[in-house]
């Protein structure tokens, strides 16, 4: 009711804002559509996952953004490039596995792995710990804490006043 995700969905570039700007440092941002966000370095995980159930994980994370070779899709160039981008931000999520076959936990993780692979510097998550058990929660505000360790900025929107504690360094109440 107060506008959070309203607010995101703007900044992602899904909805057109009505008045305002958004501004990266000084410079004002254009954004009309995810495409633009992700050109700014901004990614977004929604609280209802876009993922395709019969694709694999890699097949989901580079969808839109393929390796190819010459005009077809290089499908293990794919498994190898999500396989070190799991290994290199401690998602451990096999690159194979049907989407369809893995708990809700991991098919969080790969949609950080879509905004990771796209080189988003902003990852907005827009209440990720509804869906999740306390140890998937455990588990991801790790991840969420090597993201800041590692320079990227997370935007992190929940109803859980704990949770924002827990994780978080700068608190905004809308309501």
């Amino acid at each position: 009711g107060a506008g959070k995700s309203t607010l995101m969905k703007c900044l992602y570039g899904m909805h057109p804002p009505e008045k305002g700007v958004f501004y990266l440092g000084d410079r004002p941002l254009s954004i009309r559509s995810p495409r633009d966000a992700m050109k700014e370095g901004i990614g977004m995980v929604h609280q209802h996952f876009m993922l395709v159930p019969s694709g694999t994980v890699a097949e989901n994370v580079v969808l839109g953004d393929e390796p190819r070779r010459g005009w077809r899709f290089d499908g293990p160039r794919a498994s190898r490039e999500v396989a070190e981008l799991s290994r290199r931000f401690g998602l451990e999520v096999e690159p194979d596995m049907p989407v369809y076959a893995l708990p809700v936990g991991l098919q969080q993780r790969v949609e950080i792995l879509k905004l990771l692979y796209r080189k988003a510097s902003t990852l907005i998550f827009d209440e990720p710990t509804a869906v999740l058990s306390p140890g998937e929660v455990a588990s991801l505000f790790e991840i969420l804490r090597d993201f800041r360790r590692k320079g990227k900025t997370v935007i992190f929107i929940a109803h859980n006043l704990e949770e924002v504690l827990a994780i978080s360094d700068v608190i905004s109440v809308t309501r």
